[in-house]
């Protein structure tokens, strides 16, 4: 009985035991066929349904060579169409912030500048997409994500131990006792680099009931044996007698466009274990084999940096599976249906002639076009006649029909979405029924995909937080979708803490959809301009009609913050102030901040001051910014005409105190409106029977 948790055991040990899994993992998922289903769904995919050299050429089968091996690859065609339906619409990654002040909004802003460079720039978005392929085609995918911390620019060195220098060679370098150079070690920016992973290259428990419940996964990988021994190079000699990939694949059944190739590249292997009671730091192992272990340490990152895709589950197991695997009988039964139907075309296409010997026809006369052929004629016929051995019978073309509706029943990829809609549906409102029921049986592996990209986005940000601690610059859309470069480190982005996906709106990839969208917001009022409204309608880009809203809520914000400092703020005519005036006000709902009588006298006179603007400011210059002129406050002069437009006024009143700001009283607050005559000491009479209102 085992006293230590191997991954807790000495290094030997634990990758010894690893290696034991190794064995059993695949052992496991050949006995189950479950590897076999992937292999055969790989060749599928590709089309080497006949022979092992995918040349995708018109082979001939048994002893004579009269069969003929024809497949027309619906299986491909179908998984294409799945992959498409689920990335058709660029998902929109957002950042969450763990709070919602200024800094945590101008970080989460910044945040998603940077997942839109990864995306773009370092090509994130090819490697997710990969995934998506390796889930459809192989049951699931795999990413990983690491910190290359030999990447970018170096800025510093690490000077050596003067202890460990002992002598200079001939060019007066300094050497230790073994002879070797002794150097200044460089440090890197470092950056973020993806990996695809797939179910071939990944070992992880597989009696956990799904995949989320793995503590720890072993990631296959290959590296150039060369680069290995010069970076760890107190093992170069081991490294360099390894075997290369290509003869440790030798005689298996492996890919067959990399036969016979050599390499230099030899499997390395990484062991992740996440923090647990038992390893409350984790663990990372990244070793060639049992004698040859490169590094061990704890784990560096937050948790395991494997993250999957798969269109479903296999109950009970931690394995994916793929509505494809169902395809692949009906493919090869599809492929001998139209083997059988060429075979006979391509046996008896050649028209064969039948006529009596006593018809006097010879064959010279029949074998040439344009003849006038005499024939005896006699009782039964005489004439030369066909042979008809080209009939296939119907109940095969029925069958292919019958297979191929299979198909797309299965894979829910129907007759619409995949461009060749059948008669029947002719009306605009059931095709776009019949392709919303496609996009519907593929949610499940839609929803994968989001949870794929959540998870490898708020990754990358994590490793940011973790690791980027010098100064980095990074290409990132600005204003109007214009690059710019903006400089960071891990500091600027710390409040981040989630990264979530909203989905692309189908409606947006088409012309109408975005002129819909484009009128949406021209009436709401989000859109002011026609450069603006071109520009929604031109690209769906939405940004015109919210960055000025977010940058109007960072501002209330950033105020709000400083009121309750004790800050002053001063508005300007250019604000929003009706959002101004409402977000300021509920500062004051917190029954805790109401009772601070400093606290309570900034926020009312901040929001007087926007008060006064309204009341102050030219009408044409308010109409500007989508804001309407306050009515002058209530005098006895004005009453009655507090809710008139300045234009309605009588003339010369634009310009009379009414406009000017009201009189406020000791504390600040603006005083209250009196009855008309209370001045004059007369005091209207109170009405005291219906007629008298």
């Amino acid at each position: 009985m085992r006293s230590i948790y191997f991954a807790n055991d000495k290094a030997e040990i634990t990758v010894d035991t690893l290696s034991e899994k190794a064995k059993s993992w695949f052992t496991g998922i050949s006995d189950s066929s479950y590897l076999s289903k992937i292999e055969r769904s790989w060749r599928s995919y590709y089309g080497d349904y006949y022979s092992e050299n995918t040349s995708h050429e018109l082979s001939f089968g048994g002893e004579s060579g009269e069969i003929v091996n024809l497949a027309v690859n619906h299986f491909r065609n179908l998984a294409e169409h799945i992959h498409g339906m689920v990335t058709g619409s660029r998902p929109a990654l957002q950042c969450r912030a763990v709070n919602t002040d200024k800094k945590s909004l101008i970080q989460a802003k910044l945040g998603n500048g940077l997942l839109d460079y990864y995306m773009r720039e370092m090509r994130l978005e090819e490697v997710l997409n990969d995934a998506v392929e390796y889930a459809i085609v192989l049951g699931s995918g795999y990413v990983k994500l690491e910190w290359n911390s030999t990447k970018g620019k170096i800025y510093d060195y690490i000077e050596p131990d003067p202890s460990s220098i002992v002598d200079q060679n001939e060019d007066g370098e300094p050497i230790d006792e073994n002879g070797n150079i002794v150097e200044s070690f460089p440090i890197y920016d470092g950056d973020i680099e993806f990996g695809l992973v797939s179910p071939y290259d990944i070992i992880f428990d597989s009696t956990k009931p799904y995949f989320a419940k793995n503590d720890w996964v072993v990631v296959r990988t290959s590296k150039n044996k060369f680069d290995l021994a010069h970076k760890y190079h107190e093992l170069a000699d081991e490294i360099l007698e390894v075997s290369t990939v290509d003869k440790m694949q030798k005689g298996t059944n492996s890919n067959p466009y990399t036969k016979g190739n050599e390499t230099e590249d030899i499997f390395i292997y990484e062991f992740f274990h996440k923090r647990t009671e038992s390893m409350p730091n984790g663990r990372y192992l990244l070793y060639v084999n049992t004698e040859i272990i490169l590094e061990d340490s704890v784990m560096p990152y937050r948790d395991l940096p494997v993250y999957r895709i798969t269109p479903s589950n296999i109950i009970g197991t931690p394995y994916g599976y793929t509505n494809m695997f169902d395809l692949l009988p009906l493919q090869e039964m599809l492929n001998s249906m139209y083997s059988t139907a060429a075979s006979n075309i391509n046996a008896f296409g050649l028209q064969s002639v039948l006529c009596p010997r006593e018809a006097g026809v010879e064959f010279e006369q029949v074998g040439n076009g344009m003849q006038f052929i005499k024939y005896n004629a006699m009782q039964g016929g005489g004439k030369p006649e066909p042979m008809q051995l080209t009939a296939t019978s119907p109940e095969v073309y029925q069958m292919m029909t019958l297979l191929e509706k299979g198909m797309e029943t299965l894979s829910g990829v129907n007759s619409v979405a995949r461009g060749n809609p059948e008669q029947s549906l002719r009306s605009g409102n059931a095709l776009a029924l019949v392709q919303a029921q496609a996009l519907q049986f593929v949610n499940k592996l839609e929803n994968s995909y989001v949870r794929l990209i959540e998870d490898v986005g708020t990754g990358v940000i994590n490793l940011l937080k973790d690791f980027a601690s010098t100064p980095r610059v990074a290409a990132i859309s600005g204003v109007n979708n214009a690059t710019e470069n903006k400089e960071f480190k891990s500091e600027n982005i710390t409040s981040i803490n989630r990264v979530v996906v909203d989905r692309g709106n189908p409606l947006m990839n088409s012309s109408a959809g975005r002129t819909q969208v484009a009128e949406n917001l021209l009436m709401m009022g989000l859109i002011t301009t026609i450069d603006d409204y071109i520009m929604v309608l031109n690209t769906g880009n939405l940004n015109v009609a919210t960055d000025a809203k977010f940058d109007n809520s960072v501002l209330i914000i950033s105020e709000n913050e400083g009121l309750i400092k004790g800050e002053p703020q001063q508005a300007i005519w250019s604000e929003k102030h009706s959002q101004h005036i409402m977000k300021h006000m509920e500062v004051l709902n917190d029954s805790e901040l109401k009772k601070d009588p400093e606290l309570s006298r900034l926020v009312l006179e901040h929001v007087q001051e926007h008060v006064n603007l309204l009341r102050t400011t030219d009408p044409i210059l308010l109409s500007y910014i989508g804001e309407q002129p306050a009515p002058p406050a209530p005098t006895t002069d004005n009453a009655g005409q507090q809710n008139q437009h300045p234009s309605q006024l009588p003339q010369g009143a634009e310009n009379s105190p009414m406009m000017e700001a009201p009189q406020t009283q000791p504390d600040g607050l603006p005083s209250l409106p009196e009855p008309a005559g209370v001045k004059e000491g007369i005091i209207p009479e109170m009405a005291t029977k219906p007629e008298d209102l």
